[in-house]
């Protein structure tokens, strides 16, 4: 092959990546599902889900679920007057958190990342790079509801379910 020939395969290989990565930037929504917005920020929508009672939630401060699917634990707790619902698996390896109802923290046992609850699971030390993913929920009435997602769920390459 000539030098000539090498230049062009080389410069057509380059422009269908780059052409590929802008698709992919211009259409999230094309490769993670259908995104909801709330708030100006954005989830995935699942179906919805009573994960449990908020008479109950109220009396433990802790409520154990799986949303959306059973591969996938949460756990709501109530804070500062609300119902806040996060996933239980650390976003750097995957390790299952333990929350620490007195300072309403999530803590990774495994490499010691920690999460404040109050604060949309933010990350306040640690390994991880993100904060926790955040189950949306609803209260009405006494039952509490899941409906969404924003974040991705520890060891998916999406939130959409196959």
């Amino acid at each position: 092959m000539s030098k000539q020939t090498i230049r062009n395969e080389r410069r057509g290989f380059f422009k269908a990546v780059a052409g590929a990565a802008a698709t992919a930037a211009a259409s999230p929504a094309l490769f993670a599902g259908e995104a909801k917005h709330e708030g100006g920020g954005a989830y995935l929508a699942y179906d919805r889900k009573k994960i449990g009672s908020l008479e109950a939630l109220k009396k433990s401060g802790t409520l154990n679920f799986s949303y959306p699917d059973a591969q996938s634990p949460c756990l709501a707790v109530y804070v500062d007057g609300e119902v806040k619902a996060y996933s239980t698996l650390c976003t750097h390896k995957g390790c299952p958190l333990v929350y620490n109802n007195d300072n309403h923290t999530f803590v990774c046992p495994c490499h010691f990342s920690k999460f404040d609850a109050a604060k949309n699971g933010e990350m306040i030390i640690g390994q991880a790079t993100e904060e926790l993913p955040r189950v949306y929920v609803e209260v009405k009435g006494d039952e509490i509801v899941a409906y969404g997602i924003d974040g991705l769920v520890f060891g998916r390459e999406s939130n959409k379910l196959s």
